[in-house]
């Protein structure tokens, strides 16, 4: 049986960053996501989660072994370098972020996966500061509890298109100038609004719900490590404008500034990818 197309591809022009042949999996229950070294670059592949088997996609590309991490790390077989998610994901957004020649230093790191993990990032190292259930997973779940046959890629393209004002109540529906600190473009109610809406009003107020509500969570983390900047990792991120669009407004008011790794959902594969090579080139 030919291997699935990936959902998800890129690639970093970052000549030694990942060793040849060396590669990395972030083995999600939404994505499953490959960083790989290959001709001075590394490629990034990504696959729905029920399409493949995590530990297969080493074996049929003939790569060396590399870092698994993720929450289907308990499959990984003896003789791989099982790597903790958490530390994956710093070092690989880390990565990211010099490659795309921005700063490092101080920050919130959200990583946006089947839940959402939140980091304080100071200088490379991080800490857990814990997280919310809410992520691609609840996103994809709800949205297939609505429409069961929709793919992953399917549920964000959707929310793309949908207009989410003709399924939730605005602020602007009942103040149209806004109320207090709250501007009109605010949402009053998730799901509130009578009305007919389509599947892609539904998968856009879906995606919104989420990105609004991780927001204000997280904007109590970069509160309590005394940061003002969030920056955004992990697969529900990728290639996902209006989660980006929701969760940057909402941090906006409470004087947060967000940024977005380069490749976001690759963090915890080329971490593992990199912790995975220290020990093959040691």
């Amino acid at each position: 049986m030919a291997e699935p197309a990936p959902a998800v591809s890129g690639r970093l022009e970052r000549p030694n960053l990942v060793p040849e042949g060396i590669a990395g999996v972030d083995a999600g229950l939404t994505l499953v996501k490959l960083a790989r070294g290959s001709d001075g670059a590394v490629l990034f592949d990504a696959y729905e989660a029920g399409d493949v088997d995590p530990m297969s996609l080493l074996a049929a590309a003939g790569l060396r072994a590399g870092g698994v991490t993720g929450a289907r790390l308990r499959e990984v077989p003896e003789g791989l370098r099982g790597v903790d998610e958490i530390e994956a994901a710093v070092r690989g957004a880390c990565a990211l972020l010099a490659a795309g020649e921005m700063e490092g230093g101080h920050f919130l790191l959200i990583l946006l996966g089947t839940g959402t993990a939140f980091v304080d990032v100071r200088d490379g190292a991080g800490r857990h500061l814990g997280g919310t259930a809410l992520g691609g997973g609840s996103f994809a779940g709800v949205a297939r509890r609505i429409e069961p046959s929709l793919r992953y890629r399917e549920m964000i393209e959707g929310a793309g298109r949908g207009d989410r004002r003709r399924v939730d109540a605005m602020i602007a529906d009942v103040y149209p100038q806004g109320i207090g600190r709250i501007g009109p473009d605010l949402t009053a109610a998730h799901f509130a609004k009578s009305g007919e809406g389509s599947l892609d009003d539904v998968l856009a107020a879906l995606l919104n719900l989420h990105g609004e509500n991780i927001a204000q969570i997280a904007a109590g983390r970069a509160r309590m490590v005394e940061t003002r900047r969030a920056v955004l990792a992990g697969g529900f991120a990728q290639e996902n404008p209006l989660l980006v669009e929701s969760l940057s407004s909402m941090l906006s008011m409470f004087g947060v500034a967000t940024e977005v790794a380069p490749h976001p959902g690759f963090a915890g594969a080329l971490g593992a990818a990199l912790i995975g090579a220290e020990e093959v080139t040691a």
